[in-house]
């Protein structure tokens, strides 16, 4: 390739990233640029993480819009590093594409370079294939959509426009949204799991009263008790049985060294993802607290960045601030284990020391395992130990 020009591609930024969805432009065609400024951010079904510029140059061309998605290694932009004709750039442009035509895998995948799209009435139409089979699927013809992107490139936005006036133009059509990068992926991994992980769920009440009011008295200030009291509960059970603190792909199972817990969060979009907390065994009741909040807010916001993607054993998904007493959540691999929690109540509780009912908060969880690497007993014996934890604080 030319060292007149450098390409940006979508990266690979783990061993599971197959797509790359374009968040956002930081510079716009015709900005100087220096090296290792952010040039976009790419957002995976996981993170958004952003691509720093190689060379120092001039953004030369945009080629895909913000909010499309495509494949690893699709050009989506060429940064000119000196000066150059509209026809060198052209030609890079191609031979990129060329290049990228013959090293592609057996699973079809987009290009991202700027295409001409054959219509039945083979006119040529200046758009990507992921908008064209976008545009094709809500049934209207790409060649009858105005372009308004560079010489006449149809972008995202004409698209939407499009197909909006064909639901309008249609009496009676429903409105179709298509599931975000995030949401898709989710459902893909949910639906493998659904269908491969062989699941048991244990459910057990958690006597949650003194170790509670014992944090609020301890640790005025800080919200959030059960979650983080439920982190360090499962933590030290990690620690004390680590042969329950281990990933498992489905074929080979790995130990995790340090007390990693995720933490299932509702994105803005409805997805759901769970930024893992890293070493929580070292981590005090405000650390902890601070670490949280921070993962939940970066998690809502898709903006979850590689330290959010370490290696755990177990997540948690805590619905009670809904009101849910207990549900059952999916175990997501490479996690073997996922512990469901429920609202914190008060019922009455006999104490066998007073002879009576006495008023006490509960919290009903279940854990829900991976049979092929958990079984019962050893289920079993972590909700013991988490309970355990509860009476000793």
């Amino acid at each position: 390739m030319s060292k007149q020009f450098d390409a940006i591609t979508i990266p690979k930024w783990g061993i599971e990233m197959t797509h790359g969805r374009i968040a956002a432009w930081k510079y716009s065609e015709g900005d100087r640029i220096g090296a290792g400024v952010e040039l976009v951010e790419i957002e995976t079904d996981k993170i958004v993480n952003s691509f720093e510029a190689r060379v120092t140059g001039t953004l030369a061309r945009i080629l895909v819009p913000e909010g499309e998605e495509l494949p690893v290694g699709a050009l989506i932009g060429v940064v000119a590093t000196g000066a150059y004709t509209p026809e060198e750039l052209e030609a890079f442009i191609a031979a990129h594409s060329a290049d990228s035509a013959t090293t592609a895998s057996d699973t079809p995948a987009d290009s991202a370079v700027q295409t001409m799209a054959e219509t039945p009435q083979q006119q040529r139409v200046n758009i990507s294939p992921a908008l064209s089979r976008k545009l094709t699927r809500a049934g209207v013809d790409p060649a009858l959509v105005a372009g308004s992107g560079y010489e006449g490139r149809i972008l995202k936005a004409d698209a939407d426009r499009a197909i909006a006036q064909q639901t309008a133009g249609s009496p009676g059509a429903p409105d179709g949204v298509e599931l975000g990068a995030a949401q898709r992926v989710v459902a893909q991994r949910l639906s493998k799991a659904q269908a491969s992980v062989p699941l048991f769920h244990l459910q057990y009440r958690l006597d949650m009263d003194d170790a509670v009011a014992r944090f609020r008295s301890n640790n005025p200030g800080i919200s959030g008790a059960v979650n983080i009291l439920l982190m360090q509960a499962m933590a030290d059970g990690l620690m004390a049985m680590p042969e329950l603190n281990i990933s498992f792909d489905g074929e080979v199972m790995r130990p995790v060294v340090n007390a990693n817990v995720a933490l299932a969060v509702a994105r803005d979009d409805n997805a759901v993802v769970a930024p893992v907390i890293s070493g929580v065994e070292g981590l005090d009741a405000g650390a902890l607290a601070e670490g949280l909040a921070a993962a939940i807010d970066r998690g809502r916001t898709g903006r979850l960045g590689p330290g959010d993607q370490g290696i755990a054993a177990v997540a948690i998904s805590n619905l009670g601030a809904f009101g849910v007493r207990s549900f059952t959540a999916m175990v997501t691999p490479p996690q073997v284990m996922v512990l469901s929690v429920g609202a914190l109540q008060r019922v009455p509780v006999w104490d066998v020391a007073s002879g009576q009912f006495m008023p006490r908060q509960v919290l009903d969880v279940t854990l829900g395992c991976d049979h092929r690497v958990v079984n019962g007993a050893q289920g079993a014996a972590l909700l013991q130990r988490i309970d355990q934890f509860m009476q000793r604080q």
